[in-house]
């Protein structure tokens, strides 16, 4: 189905399996969506490029700036080059390869190879039996209770908050630990999923190798022999859970996409409201101070220029605030939320969320779950007003990008611990309300664009939760 709405260029698309390819630029974003076969499709570099793969073996390829793929069926290539880039595989087995900064990877119910590249990378195989590899910098490597039997090659262990692996639905109490010819093997579910991670000796892990993204745990030492470890548990409710305010109504989009799970619509120089639907929704309100929702899907949510309120719902989703005041909800399950430019507010929800506030003055509110808390040396003075539980054992955590220990300080506030950095390209700060210096320890800390390394500049930060494991 077409339609066509003269004077507010409105216009809508119906596909299944079949159908045409579209191939057009809306405002700042290079539009892509493939057919049942297989598609090549080479991104812009102006612009950010938007790629739905379908059917077939599909290569997809991203430029400078930011960049979303989805593969779809089949087995296929997804690119995303420089920029931060949403990469999902879909159905069948894909190579996804991420690029220069922080990028988002998810592979899907078959056997994958993901390749994060430079920066602090979120990467979660899925299903399958996965090849996973984080490259230079820090990375989060997202297992849950059914996600096979991956391999990663290059874990970088030891103490110093840096690689680790964010365990979701999985208790202590469930892990085994086997030293092999390989590597170390961490197994769960009854030995039914497990992470071999390549040329890791068992004496090289650490306690805040392991995140349990649910609640603050943290696993004992114990002896060189030992195949399974005691925790203690610090779980507690972090609030903070919270939903935009309900927006009556929706607006004609400017352009509208509908084909297998996905709703793709684009908004205007107006205010735009778009409310969820029953697929996977993906939007972009562009100008004007847009309402974008989602729904229990996995959610892609853009608000372009404007002062935006964008909710994800349930589902682990990608929101984007773009230039101006917005205000961002990430629901229920694991979410990426960016403020990007102006003075933000985040309410990320519960689970393991990647919370980047962008430049300006944010405030910021983790909710439940183990979350980072990006920062670079332009991000501006912000708050975390909520939903940052310290302490031994990796959970929530400020994931320094560019920014290098002996750049940052932390001094005391009469209203929380104020985490300041100044480096040859920018200076900013974080305050962390309610939490001061003593309560916290060095899992706290995460400097991206090195391998590990202490926090030394207060000494009232603690290194409980660093040990070693096997000694």
């Amino acid at each position: 189905m077409w339609a066509h709405q003269y004077g507010r260029q409105t216009m809508t698309w119906k596909q299944d399996r079949g159908g045409s390819r579209v191939d057009r630029v809306i405002d700042d974003y290079h539009l892509t969506i493939g057919d049942a076969g297989s598609d090549v499709e080479l991104g812009q570099s102006g612009k950010m490029n938007i790629s739905f793969g379908r059917g077939g073996s599909d290569v997809l390829t991203g430029g400078v700036i930011d960049d979303a793929f989805w593969g779809g069926r089949g087995a296929d290539f997804l690119l995303g080059g420089n920029g931060m880039n949403y990469l999902d595989g879909g159905a069948g087995s894909d190579v996804l390869l991420g690029g220069a900064m922080d990028d988002t990877l998810r592979g899907g119910d078959e056997r994958d190879l993901l390749s994060e590249g430079d920066g602090h990378g979120d990467i979660e195989g899925g299903k399958g039996d996965d090849i996973l590899m984080g490259g230079r910098g820090a990375d989060a490597f997202v297992v849950d209770r059914d996600s096979g039997n991956d391999i990663i090659y290059d874990f970088k262990p030891g103490p110093g908050m840096f690689d680790h692996l964010a365990l979701r639905d999985i208790s202590p109490e469930e892990l085994r630990f086997e030293e092999t010819a390989f590597g170390t093997r961490v197994s769960w579910n009854e030995g039914a999923s497990s992470v071999l991670l390549v040329g890791v000796a068992k004496s090289e892990l650490a306690q805040n190798d392991f995140m349990f993204t649910d609640d603050r745990y943290l696993l004992q030492p114990a002896d060189a022999s030992a195949d399974r470890l005691q925790a203690t548990s610090f779980a507690k409710e972090e609030g903070g859970d919270v939903s935009a305010p309900a927006a009556t109504g929706a607006t004609d989009p400017s352009a509208a996409y509908s084909f297998d799970d996905f709703d793709v619509k684009y908004g205007s120089a107006r205010a735009d409201t778009f409310q969820a639907t029953g697929d996977r929704d993906v939007f972009f309100g562009l100008a004007g101070d847009d309402k974008l929702f989602g729904g229990a899907g996995e959610d892609h949510l853009e608000g372009g220029a404007g002062r935006d309120v964008l909710d994800g719902g349930d589902g682990g989703d990608m929101l984007k605030g773009g230039d101006g005041a917005d205000k961002l909800y990430g629901g229920a399950m694991a979410d990426g939320l960016m403020g990007e430019a102006g003075n933000d507010t985040i309410y990320a929800g519960a689970g393991h969320d990647m919370i980047d506030g962008g430049t300006g003055n944010d405030r910021l509110n983790g909710g439940d779950g183990a979350d980072a808390f990006v920062v670079r040396p332009d991000s501006g003075n912000d708050m975390i007003f909520g939903g940052f539980d310290a302490g031994p054992g990796a959970f929530d955590h400020i994931a320094f990008e560019d920014i290098l220990p002996n750049q940052v300080s932390v001094q005391d506030q009469s209203n929380g611990v104020l985490v300041s950095w100044s480096t040859d390209t920018g200076k900013g700060s974080v305050l962390i309300e309610g939490v001061y210096a003593a309560d916290m320890s060095q899992d706290d800390f995460m400097f991206s664009s090195v391998e590990g390394g202490a926090f030394v500049n207060n000494p009232a930060i603690t290194y409980a939760g660093t040990d070693l494991l096997f000694i």
